[in-house]
């Protein structure tokens, strides 16, 4: 370690000593205090992250050189000792898969958002543009949780690609439909309307916090604050926006009827008719349209509709994202574009004596073929 990371991580350890100190004190500090040790705050904060920046350089360089010196590469796979030999399996780091999973980086990302995590711990964590990356099994937690309210959520294709996107969404065919022609007769070339859909994303985000005090219970209960909140409200609003777009990509309801009115089996057999290019359909209502419209809903012969959750060849989910209106579409056709995975930052608020915490996300999608589902529109009156 060269002595000017050594400079660095000495004053970075000074600098979050005296950030507790500060937090400490505003608690019991008059007005004029506040503001001070506020100013304090901020000018030690800028000072932090030039110093993170420099060390990261830093450590670049001297693991490029380490790497130089030793010809070592970080892509060769571990090799198979021969008997006798000891199997020395290598130590996880940052570049490596499956660290982000692992107890180290859990704790770091933790100790980190309860305000005490050491040099080492910070040292531990992967930062991008956007902030720190969650921990796997949190982020896996957080995604379960919004899939098991919001099945939409899962069944959409979500590209993760930290990127603007640009989708071919198909329109229509305006010429060159198979058809029936005679011997030596060629079908007209196909002309497929196309547009370009620019997935830039959408913002979500979510806002809790907790006072000094409800901030210090333990670890664990702490994670699971925060994975159900930020699932809870993330999840809502992301799926409540598929749905829109949805909506708005289908153009014109297979059926539209009045709120409160009972759907009739011509209504679903039109909106089934409607999704022309889907391959595989599901049903997405809330429970109400769920439990009081679909499930007692009987077919000509006077059968019931839906039978071990299945309505004419097609699954029934209870959504409570899709409002009034009820979807059958091909989720799979619905292309979400994730520029931003779910992440979770912090700060204190030294003025209020709390902790807050932000969950945040951005997203966009769009249906590939806007005749690949079809919606039943309530109407409002």
């Amino acid at each position: 370690m060269s002595k000017r990371l050594k400079e660095i991580l000495s004053e970075l350890d000074k600098i979050e000593n005296r950030a507790k100190e500060i937090n400490t004190a505003v608690e019991t500090a008059d007005p004029t205090d506040v503001e001070k040790l506020n100013a304090e705050l901020t000018e030690s904060e800028t000072r932090k992250s030039a110093l993170i920046a420099e060390k990261s350089v830093i450590e670049q360089k001297e693991a490029d050189a380490r790497a130089a010196s030793t010809g070592e590469d970080k892509g060769t796979p571990v090799e198979t000792p021969t008997e006798g030999e000891e199997r020395i399996m290598p130590k996880l780091t940052r570049d490596m898969p499956g660290y982000t999973n692992t107890a180290e980086y859990r704790n770091a990302f933790m100790a980190n958002l309860m305000n005490n995590a050491t040099a080492e711990q910070r040292d531990a964590l992967i930062t991008t543009v956007n902030g720190i990356v969650l921990p796997t099994e949190m982020e896996n937690t957080i995604w379960d949780l919004i899939h098991d309210a919001h099945p939409i959520m899962e069944d959409i294709t979500r590209l993760s690609t930290g990127t603007v996107l640009t989708i071919r969404q198909h329109k229509s065919i305006k010429a060159g439909k198979a058809k029936k022609v005679a011997e030596g007769v060629a079908n007209d070339i196909e002309d497929n309307e196309f547009v370009n859909v620019t997935l830039s994303g959408n913002d979500y985000s979510k806002t809790c916090e907790l006072s000094y005090a409800e901030a210090k219970m333990t670890q664990g209960a702490l994670v699971d604050y925060l994975e159900t909140e930020i699932a809870a409200d993330l999840g809502e609003t992301m799926a409540t926006d598929t749905f829109a777009q949805i909506k708005t990509d289908l153009a014109t309801p297979a059926s539209t009827i009045a709120k409160g009115s009972d759907l009739t089996y011509k209504n679903m057999l039109t909106a089934f008719g409607k999704a022309k290019h889907a391959t595989s359909l599901t049903i997405y209502a809330s429970s109400e349209n769920v439990y009081g419209q679909i499930y007692g809903m009987v077919d000509a012969n006077g059968q019931p509709v839906i039978r071990d959750g299945v309505a004419m060849g097609a699954s029934v989910k209870v959504d409570s994202a899709a409002g009034d209106d009820i979807f059958i579409i091909d989720p799979k056709n619905y292309e979400a574009n994730m520029i931003q995975d779910i992440m979770i930052e912090n700060t204190r608020d030294i003025e209020k004596h709390k902790i807050v915490y932000s969950g945040y996300a951005r997203m966009q999608g769009t249906m590939r073929d806007v005749n690949a589902g079809a919606y039943i529109d309530k109407a409002i009156v």
